[in-house]
């Protein structure tokens, strides 16, 4: 199934290679939905196809002659919901997110489920998440008809009366483990079977790691960047023709069923408010989700791209894949076997050396669990020596893992994703509400020297739905020692450290390599619109560290981090007068290495003479998407004057990182006079 398109119903089998006079006919209608959900791992400007939704009540489904004794109380939960107004949502905009971890996440009910299933044998049934129809979609007409049809047909079916015993939750974690269904949700299941690379990374995200006859799970999700627990129960959908689970499902080995993947779907449906919530979706964003770690998307473009994934790889970072192909083409099996617009995930790189010489491969699996690769190095290649085959341990099983050449990799996938989980880091996150026009200020201690990341995390666009127009907003992140024993006359309070902007992703964050100390970390959200104004911050760091917030004692932040040392260090110099400099320093929009800016601007001027008061007046011609901050602000002019060993600084502002057309004219009257 597609990932990218939403209410899709092919199946691994149905996408594969049909002799041309057996294709089927696309419908019109069909056609037009494929072309407006382009791949989310490889398209951030794909139009989103609109999703009509409906909230229904949560009214659990069971058979009339079993008669169950409800559950304890558990916190009511917001799901997801449609507004019809942009008006309607912004009334409750700030409270949904805060709603929606109130309702999903049960921390402390778990023991009185399980309590309750020991004194009278009634098995969980969530009466948040229950199992009826609503909870696999709200609205059944916005899937083609064939797909409705079929929908309607599952049922809700417990673990135990779909396997057959022993049933587990793990047996020998495998990235091959997972098999997907009839949903779209290759994003999140490729995201899995790199994540079972490593094995303890799966376990840690369950706090019931054995089989539970209760049917009562606790799965721990990184939702907006702080980690929160979803209880979930043993019900899934089940297809009745096929006999097995709709959508995800395991792959039996040794007779022994586990549900590790089946829970983990379950709780990220539940999460979102249904299963059809989650067809479609960014790789980046489950992986961190799933990990707390960092993720970048690198295009194939990227010159280092291969020493990256190397690296990456011997680093036991997770990685995944996305397949190119022309819009509208999802899930199309191209001639050599690969599934177009589709995820993948990485298990490997290795450089070996063949009878061609040195080769660069990489191995790949697909979710589908089946349908490889069928060029070079596929498993039946007659590249593979004897050799070679123990060496990376190769296998002609069509289990959907399979190697290929790199080159071959850069021809038909577009990008990769690249997760920086770190088992042995410390994570501290909180959330904060950020009103519009105002930012926050974090203080970050680490105790020992190290690698540090500073991550700024945005609601998830699924809690708003795809009708509501909710776009993520620009983002700055500026990072800065705090020098704690400084003295005013002696040197600056802080030192910048590094920054960054983004528009487009919900995850945004600063890297650095850090000494033991004190940090202050600015963070800044242009909300769009008035949809939430709450954002989640986490430090994700090699020490172990302490995080709060110091907004209300740091409102001078920006005037006291781009001083003058730092304009000096980095500015472009200019003569005004002798032994009289001003530096100017223009971060904004894109650097070399591809990154959007922080958008700030800064000039610092300096009265090194010794007998000349400098006397400056700059007037901006034209400020477009550029404001005056500090005491200047709302003026287009400032004016310093600067006695013989005086310094003054003046920062400006990019109003909107997003926008390209920026400019600061200047104009610049000066007067030297001799003391």
């Amino acid at each position: 199934m597609a990932w990218w398109k939403k209410g899709a119903s092919a199946t691994p089998e149905e996408s594969k290679p049909k002799k041309k006079e057996e294709k089927e006919e696309v419908k019109t209608s069909e056609k037009e939905e494929s072309k407006s959900r382009l791949s989310r791992t490889t398209s951030k400007e794909a139009a989103k196809p609109a999703a009509k939704e409906e909230t229904k009540a949560n009214t659990i489904v069971v058979k009339e002659e079993k008669k169950e004794t409800p559950p304890p109380a558990l916190p009511p939960t917001t799901q997801k919901v449609e507004f019809r107004a942009k008006e309607e949502l912004a009334k409750v905009g700030t409270g949904l997110y805060k709603g929606l971890i109130i309702g999903t996440s049960n921390k402390g009910a778990i023991d009185r489920i399980r309590s309750n299933f020991e004194a009278q044998q009634v098995p969980y049934t969530d009466s948040q998440f229950p199992p009826q129809a609503s909870n696999l979609i709200k609205d059944f007409s916005v899937l083609p008809y064939s797909d409705q049809r079929l929908w309607k047909t599952y049922q809700w079916k417990r673990a135990s009366e779909i396997y057959s015993q022993p049933i587990k939750v793990f047996n020998n974690i495998d990235p091959n483990d997972i098999k997907q269904g009839a949903l779209g949700d290759c994003y999140f299941l490729s995201t899995l079977s790199a994540i079972a690379e490593f094995p303890n990374r799966i376990q840690k995200l369950f706090d019931t790691q054995e089989y539970q006859p209760s049917g009562c799970y606790t799965v721990n999700i990184c939702d907006q960047g702080i980690w929160n627990d979803f209880v979930v129960d043993d019900y899934f959908p089940y297809d009745p023709k096929a006999k097995k689970c709709a959508f995800s499902g395991p792959n039996i080995q040794s007779g022994v069923s586990e549900l590790w993947v089946l829970l983990l779907e379950k709780a990220w449906a539940k999460r979102f408010g249904s299963y059809y919530a989650i067809d479609g979706g960014f790789a980046q964003d489950a992986l961190r989700d799933l990990t707390g770690g960092p993720c970048e998307v690198i295009p194939i473009e990227d010159d280092n791209i291969w020493q990256k994934v190397l690296t990456a790889d011997q680093r036991d970072f997770i990685i995944t894949a996305s397949s190119s192909g022309e819009e509208g083409n999802g899930d199309a099996v191209n001639e050599l076997g690969l599934v177009t617009l589709h995820a993948y995930s990485v298990i490997a790189a290795r450089e070996i050396t063949s009878r061609r010489g040195p080769e660069k491969l990489l191995q790949i699996r697909n979710p589908w669990g089946e349908q490889e690769w069928q060029g070079d190095w596929s498993d039946s290649s007659d590249l593979w020596t004897p050799q070679l085959k123990q060496e990376l341990g190769w296998s002609n099983v069509n289990d959907g893992t399979f190697w290929m050449a790199f080159d071959d990799f850069a021809e038909y996938f577009s990008n990769v994703t690249i997760c920086r989980v770190h088992d042995d880091y410390y994570y501290e996150a909180l959330h904060y509400t950020q009103s519009k026009d105002a930012f926050a200020v974090f203080k970050v201690t680490l105790a020992n020297p190290g690698e540090t990341y500073f991550i700024s995390t945005q609601v998830d666009d699924r809690v708003f739905g795809e009708e509501s127009g909710y776009q993520y907003s620009p983002t700055r992140i500026i990072a800065a020692k705090l020098n704690d024993n400084y003295a005013r006359e002696q040197g600056n309070r802080l030192t910048y450290i590094n920054s960054i902007g983004n528009f487009e992703d919900r995850d945004v964050w600063v890297l650095s390599e850090l000494e033991a100390g004190t940090y202050l970390v600015y963070v800044e959200v242009n909300w769009l619109e008035n949809f939430t104004n709450q954002l989640g911050f986490s430090v994700y760091s090699a020490s172990p560290l302490t995080v709060e917030d110091v907004t209300f004692k740091e409102r001078n932040f920006i005037q006291e981090v781009y001083n003058f040392d730092f304009a000096k260090a980095v500015g472009k110099p200019m003569a005004l007068g002798p032994d009289i400099y001003s530096y100017t320093v223009l971060n904004y929009g894109t650097g070399k290495d591809g990154k959007v800016k922080e958008g700030f601007l800064v000039d610092a001027i300096e009265n090194s003479s010794k007998d000349l008061v400098l006397d400056l007046e700059v007037i901006h011609k034209t400020l477009v998407n550029v404001e005056l901050t500090g005491p200047y602000a709302g003026s287009d002019t400032y004016k310093v004057v600067l006695r013989p060993g005086e310094k003054a600084v003046v920062v400006k502002k990019q109003i909107d990182i997003a926008e390209e057309k920026t400019s600061a004219m200047q104009i610049k009257k000066k007067k030297l006079i001799p003391l």
